[in-house]
C-alpha cells in the first residue's frame, strides 16, 4: 500500500524550475500551533480567575492588605500583557466608567488647591489603585470566561466570612465579653470592631443569595450556619452603623420581594427593636450602646464639615481623610486630649461622602454618588418575583444589597479604605459581570462575560 501526498506546484519565471510543497502538512502544522495557543491563553486566564478568589480570600487578613496590593498591581501587569498579545482590548465598557473617571479627574484636579497637595495627591493614588482592581477584575471575568468563577468568588468570600466570624466570637469570648455591655467587643483578625462590621455588612447578603441558589440539603443546611455565625459576630461587634447597614439592608430586600407594604412593616419591626434597646437601657443593659455622647461627638464634626463644604463648595480644603485635621491641627487627637471630654470631638469627618465633599467639593461629591447609583441600578432594576429561579439575578441581588449596607455604613465611618475598598470592587465587578447581556443570553455588543471575541481575538487558520 503507497500513500500520496499532494504537493503544489509552481514554476519559476523561465518555465522551468519545479518547486513542491505539501500545504495541507503546513496548514496541519499551523493550526495545532494556533490550538497550543489557544489553550496556554485560556490557562493564563483560568489562572487570573482563581488568584482573584485568592485575593478575595486574602482580604480576611488586613494586615495582608500591602502585599495583596502589590500582587494586584502585577496581575494587571501580566493581564495588559496578554491583551497586547491577543490583540484585544482591555477596556470593557461598564455603567460605572463616567461617573469613575469624572470623580478620579475632579479629585485630581482639586489636588493644587489642598492644604497638604502631597498627602490628597498619595490619597488620590490609592483611589486609582483601588479602581485598576475593578477593572482588572471585569477584563479576567470577560477573558477567562468560566461560568462558575463568578459564583467560586462569592463562596471565596462566604467561607472567609464564616471563618473571620469564628475567630472574633471565640476571641470575644476569651477576652470576657458579654452580652451585657459593649467594653469588649468582637474584633477582626489584626484589625478591630469597624473593620468586622464593614466585612460583615458585605458579605452577609451574598451568604444569603448563595443559600438560596443551594440544592442541597447538607450546603443550604452549612451556609445557615455560617450566617448565624456572622450574624453573631456583627452583633457582638456593636457596631451601630453596622446594625443600621444591615437594617437598610432588609428593608431594600423586602421593598424587592414585597414591595411598600413589606419594606414598612421591616421598618417597623427595626424601629420597635430599637426601642425595645432603649428600654433595656433604662434597666442596666447596653448603656454605652444607646449612648448620646459619641452622637454627639459626631454630629459636632459634622456640623464642622458642613460649614467648611459652605465655604469651600467647588475645591474643598483636600482629598484625604486626614485634610480635616490638617486643616484644623487644633481637632487632632493630641490636642482634643488636652481639652476638657465635654469640647472633645472626634478627630475625623466619620462619613465617607462628607469627607469627600469636604475634600473636593460637591462635584467630586456628587460623582461619588453616581457610583453607587448606577452600579445599583444595574444590579436591581428586573421584578425580583419572578427572578428566584435565575441565578445570576439571585447572585445580583445578593450583591446590590452589599452595596446598600456598604453605602450606609460609610454614612457613620470611613471605611472605604484598603482591602475593603478592594472587596467593594471585586463585588462591583462581579454583579456588572453577571448581569450583562451574554450571561443573560442574550444582547450584542461586548460586555462582561461576553463570548463575542472568540472568534475575533484569535487568528483562525486557515487550511
Amino acid at each position: 500500500m503507497s500513500f500520496v501526498v499532494p504537493l503544489s506546484v509552481t514554476l519559476d519565471s523561465d518555465g522551468m524550475n519545479v518547486v513542491t510543497s505539501p500545504p495541507a502538512d503546513s496548514a496541519l502544522r499551523s493550526v495545532h500551533t494556533d490550538a497550543r495557543s489557544v489553550s496556554g491563553h485560556a490557562l493564563f486566564w483560568a489562572f487570573q480567575g482563581y488568584v482573584m478568589a485568592a485575593v478575595a480570600c486574602s482580604s480576611f487578613f488586613p494586615m495582608l492588605f500591602r502585599y495583596q496590593e502589590h500582587a494586584v498591581i502585577v496581575l494587571v501587569v501580566l493581564s495588559l500583557g496578554m491583551c497586547a498579545i491577543e490583540r484585544v482590548s482591555p477596556w470593557i465598557k461598564n455603567p460605572l466608567d463616567l461617573p469613575l473617571w469624572l470623580f478620579m479627574i475632579w479629585v485630581l484636579c482639586t489636588v493644587p488647591f489642598a492644604t497638604d497637595s502631597a498627602y490628597s495627591f498619595a490619597e488620590w493614588k490609592k483611589f486609582v489603585a483601588q479602581a485598576g482592581v475593578f477593572y482588572w477584575s471585569l477584563l479576567v471575568l470577560d477573558r477567562c470566561r468560566r461560568e462558575n468563577l463568578p459564583q467560586q468568588i462569592l463562596w471565596a468570600l462566604a467561607l472567609t466570612g464564616a471563618a473571620l466570624a469564628v475567630y472574633s466570637l471565640v476571641d470575644f469570648v476569651d477576652r470576657g465579653g458579654t452580652w451585657r455591655d459593649r467594653y469588649i467587643r468582637a474584633n477582626a483578625f489584626g484589625s478591630d470592631y469597624n473593620w468586622l462590621s464593614t466585612y460583615m455588612v458585605m458579605t452577609i447578603p451574598v451568604v444569603g443569595s448563595l443559600i438560596v441558589l443551594g440544592r442541597l440539603v447538607w450546603f443550604r443546611a452549612a451556609q445557615a450556619l455560617a450566617l448565624a455565625l456572622m450574624g453573631g459576630a456583627q452583633l457582638f461587634s456593636y457596631t451601630r452603623g453596622g446594625w443600621l447597614g444591615h437594617a437598610a439592608q432588609g428593608i431594600a430586600f423586602a421593598a424587592m420581594v414585597g414591595g411598600r407594604r413589606l419594606a414598612l412593616w421591616v421598618l417597623g419591626l427595626f424601629a420597635m427593636a430599637g426601642a425595645g434597646l432603649l428600654v433595656a437601657s433604662q434597666a442596666g443593659f447596653q448603656r454605652d450602646t444607646v449612648a448620646a455622647s459619641t452622637v454627639d461627638t459626631r454630629l459636632t464634626v459634622w456640623a464642622i464639615g458642613l460649614r467648611q463644604v459652605a465655604t469651600h463648595p467647588v475645591v474643598g480644603i483636600g482629598y484625604g481623610n486626614n485634610s480635616f485635621v490638617k486643616k484644623f491641627p487644633e481637632y487632632s487627637s493630641e490636642a482634643q486630649a488636652q481639652v476638657s471630654e465635654g469640647t472633645r470631638i472626634i478627630p475625623a469627618m466619620h462619613n465617607t461622602f462628607l469627607m469627600v465633599a469636604l475634600g473636593s467639593g460637591l462635584p467630586a461629591l456628587l460623582s461619588f454618588v453616581w457610583i453607587f447609583v448606577a452600579l445599583l441600578r444595574r444590579l436591581i432594576p428586573i421584578p425580583w418575583r419572578a427572578a428566584w429561579n435565575d441565578r445570576w439575578s439571585v447572585l445580583a441581588a445578593g450583591i446590590g444589597l452589599a452595596v446598600i449596607g456598604f453605602a450606609v455604613r460609610n454614612l457613620f465611618d470611613y471605611m472605604f479604605m484598603g482591602s475593603l475598598a478592594h472587596i467593594f470592587w471585586l463585588l462591583a465587578a462581579v454583579g456588572i459581570t453577571v448581569t450583562g447581556s451574554a450571561w443573560r443570553g442574550g444582547g450584542s455588543g461586548r460586555q462582561p462575560g461576553s463570548p463575542q471575541d472568540e472568534g475575533t481575538s484569535q487568528q483562525q487558520p486557515s487550511a
